[in-house]
């Protein structure tokens, strides 16, 4: 997955290598993926949230970018589990739609 480059510097030669992409990987997977490619995937969750599950939904560097190796690569994760739906369990829009009318109770 992971490809490598060079570049000169100063006159002397660097090597390398290419951030592969993440998003849509589980996290184990993206970490595999990522020291495949001589990097390592950091997750970026507060410290208080779980560690090691869920799907990575964002990354920087972006991939196809060139890094040397043992860079790091900072990921962030939604661990929302999925709800069964197909929809990955994010509980839906979360983009506020204004306000709502609501019928007075008793009327008809």
């Amino acid at each position: 997955m992971g490809g490598i480059g060079l570049l000169w510097s100063m006159g002397r030669r660097e090597v390398l290598t290419v951030v592969p992409a993440l998003v849509g990987l589980a996290v184990r997977a993206a970490q595999d993926v990522a020291l495949d490619a001589r990097l390592l995937a950091v997750d970026e969750a507060p410290p208080h949230a779980p560690r090691g599950i869920g799907v990575v939904t964002a990354q920087e560097p972006p991939p196809g970018c060139y890094v040397p190796p043992g860079s790091r690569i900072r990921i962030w994760v939604d661990t929302d589990p999925d709800d069964g739906e197909g929809n990955g369990g994010r509980g839906g829009s979360r983009v506020p739609t204004g306000p709502v009318t609501v019928t007075p109770a008793g009327s008809k």
